[in-house]
């Protein structure tokens, strides 16, 4: 499992990255070992002399292999899709780990 965290710059607004990373998928699904993805929000509380909140994402990849996550990075980089996706997000923000699964309670299914 393969997680990336990060904020997105001010002005950005939910949708404009859920299109994103829907627009990712179809490059996602030619990468060897991908198996699915989900994208989650946290809203962030605007600072006190802010006008604008902003929010924390965290995108969570399943890959067949541990492997397959770190090679993924290298075929993703060049793709349109991942571009845009950057463009929307604070560049100090983005944090990736890639975890080994070692329990699990059932498969994961979103409607």
């Amino acid at each position: 499992m393969e997680t990336v965290s990060w904020t997105a710059k001010t002005g950005v607004e939910a949708e404009q990255m859920i299109d994103a990373v829907e627009k990712m998928v179809p490059d996602l699904q030619k990468v060897p070992g991908f198996r699915y993805q989900s994208l989650c929000l946290k809203e962030l509380m605007p600072e006190s002399d802010a006008t604008d909140s902003k929010s924390q994402w965290l995108q969570l990849y399943y890959w067949d292999t541990v492997e397959a996550a770190h090679k993924s990075n290298a075929i993703m980089a060049p793709t349109d899709s991942l571009n845009h996706l950057i463009s929307l997000i604070e560049p100090d923000s983005i944090a990736i780990d890639i975890f080994t699964p070692l329990q699990q309670s059932s498969p994961l299914t979103i409607d």
